[in-house]
């Protein structure tokens, strides 16, 4: 039995295409970090620095405010070194706590960022609509500029990462139609029962093992160069998160939770695969439909959903299916879910996963 499985993950491991693409996402997020690390300035008592002792000082200066964000932190911040801006060549000038309460506390991103006398706090309802969520929450504050990347890179290369694995899986079984090797699997002892589960596992096994590795590698190249602080900052100050549904409150915690969102992804990816395969008679046409099927999702958020007459309770019913498939799961602390529609969510990708697997074994025992 196990024989099947190894048999299996040998066929899944051996296909180039896999490794080329995990080479190139990786190679790019490497290079991309590399980038931003080069490009890091920061200014501190008019003394430019830049790369990495630039983030050493960022995180050295942060370090002096570490602990609840309040308003008084905000003033100190803002009376030590005033607003962050661009200069007339578009350098940055600041550091990271000036950018971040330039950011987050004025009109900065409705000016043109180049005159620090046009930048003022917010007043009035525009403070209470976009800042007063930051001194309301206990929120910790820390350097977290680095993991803001991170989230932002960690959902890019997964959903890519997806597209790699669909290329891998989806001639997991019309692969055995094509050269004419199913009926032949099926006259074995176990070909009609536990040799198709092997399959099934083995693809399962690689989509999880490989989402795992990418995931540990990302983790490893941005520890490298940011470190561990900022990683018990509240999670609020990240950009992907929202203070409106559910959310981990520490960034490390974030972080666990979308990687474990990732790997369900992976799973129910795995399952959606299996049953669009054991379907087809062409591993191209399974390709194509598999692609297809995890597109869908976005056509229908972003066009179909939007002119379809529908009632309104449906649509939001069709909408949450939607954003519980692999291609929005991994991005769902953006939607602002509660910690119950988070729930719904997990029990749809986990129940289409294994509706998807157990339609691909009995699709290809049935053939």
């Amino acid at each position: 039995m196990w024989t099947i499985w190894k048999e299996e993950l040998y066929k899944i491991k051996s296909r180039k295409i896999i490794w080329l693409g995990v080479f190139l996402l990786l190679a790019f997020a490497t290079i991309r970090l590399y980038n931003e690390c080069c490009h890091y300035t920061t200014t501190i008592d008019e003394t430019v620095y830049r790369g990495q002792e630039a983030i050493r000082q960022d995180k050295a200066l942060a370090s002096r405010y570490l602990g609840l964000l309040t308003e008084d932190t905000i003033a100190q911040i803002y009376k030590d070194y005033g607003f962050f801006y661009y200069d007339a060549n578009g350098n940055a000038i600041g550091n990271y706590l000036n950018r971040f309460v330039t950011e987050e506390f004025t009109n900065f991103l409705q000016t043109d960022g180049n005159s620090p006398d046009e930048i003022h706090f917010r007043e009035g309802a525009e403070w209470e609509h976009n800042c007063a969520y930051l001194l309301e929450n206990e929120v910790r504050f820390d350097y977290v500029y680095g993991w803001n990347d991170f989230a932002e890179m960690y959902v890019l290369i997964i959903l890519a990462l997806f597209v790699v694995l669909i290329l891998g899986l989806s001639p997991v079984f019309a692969e055995e139609y094509q050269l004419k090797t199913a009926d032949i699997l099926r006259t074995t002892r176990r070909g009609r029962a536990s040799g198709i589960w092997m399959k099934i596992l083995a693809s399962a096994c690689f989509a999880v093992a490989l989402t795992l590795g990418a995931c540990a590698y990302l983790w490893g190249i941005y520890l490298a160069v940011y470190g561990v602080q900022g990683l018990d900052a509240s999670s609020i100050l990240l950009n992907f998160a929202t203070p409106f549904g559910y959310c981990p409150e520490s960034v490390l915690g974030f972080f666990l939770y979308i990687t474990c969102l990732g790997i369900i992804g992976a799973l129910l990816l795995t399952g959606m695969v299996a049953g669009i395969s054991a379907a087809c008679h062409s591993p191209f046409l399974a390709l194509i439909l598999a692609l297809s099927g995890y597109l869908f999702p976005v056509v229908w958020i972003k066009i179909l959903g939007r002119m379809l007459p529908l009632d309104m309770a449906l649509s939001r019913i069709i909408s949450h299916f939607m954003t519980s498939m692999p291609i929005y799961l991994p991005m769902s602390t953006g939607f602002g879910f509660s910690a119950n529609q988070m729930a719904l969510h997990l029990c749809i990708a986990l129940a289409v996963g294994a509706g998807g697997m157990f339609t691909g074994y009995y699709r290809f025992r049935r053939h």
